[in-house]
């Protein structure tokens, strides 16, 4: 996996943004500042951060899979 996966440097402006974003409320959320929720559609327990700004790392939505998938969709 770490010889295909492209280094932090080679991702494109848009790409970098967003691994940034996700690497920054991961870290929140190690620390315990943000606690995981249930989904704010549905309630499943299981859910994942959802960013809908990515320029607003630690705005993000609590989803559950097939909700998040359905915010793709």
């Amino acid at each position: 996996m770490r010889i295909n996966r492209p280094k932090h440097s080679d991702l494109s402006p848009e790409a970098r943004k967003k691994a940034n974003a996700r690497s920054y409320v991961n870290v929140y959320q190690r620390r315990g500042l943000i606690e995981p929720e249930n989904c704010t559609r549905c309630g499943r327990a299981a859910a994942e951060k959802h960013h809908h700004d990515y320029d607003k790392p630690l705005e993000i939505e609590w989803l559950c899979r097939p909700c998040h998938l359905e915010e793709h969709a």
